[in-house]
């Protein structure tokens, strides 16, 4: 008897244990799968996506106060992504030249400007001053 109900007790246990462990029959649909819109052949460009034709470049707002590249020489047309790489805290970009409002920067998060104007620009890192950048745009 006690034979019996250890066998029983096993397949049980065997059992349980085999519909606990499902096959993982998800799939990722391809491309083919995602449909695409279509484009509007009365729509207006956006006057800023003609402003998207040149170069974009990084600067990296790092820890201890250094900003890579903290000199950089650009085309009319090219665009800045400006990135803070402090992981807590934020860093407030302030352009001197008032091309935008101050700008909060979060760890991993860029702001971008597209410079469309010839001349010498300069930002800082409010609060940190030995923080600074100066862009020529040609």
């Amino acid at each position: 008897m006690k034979g019996k109900i250890l066998i029983l007790l096993v397949m049980f246990v065997f059992l349980l244990a085999s519909g606990c462990a499902e096959e993982d029959n998800t799939s990722v649909p391809d491309d083919s799968d995602i449909p695409v819109p279509e484009a509007d052949e009365d729509a207006q460009p956006e006057e800023s996506a003609s402003l998207k034709s040149g170069k974009e470049h990084i600067i990296r707002l790092e820890n201890y106060g250094v900003i890579r590249p903290a000199e950089l020489n650009i085309s009319k047309g090219d665009t800045i992504s400006w990135r803070s790489d402090k992981k807590q805290g934020n860093y407030v970009l302030v352009s001197e030249d008032g091309l935008f409002p101050d700008e909060k920067l979060s760890y991993k998060v860029s702001f971008t400007y597209t410079f469309n104007e010839a001349g010498t620009y300069s930002f800082i890192v409010k609060d940190i001053p030995e923080m600074n950048a100066t862009i020529r745009v040609n």
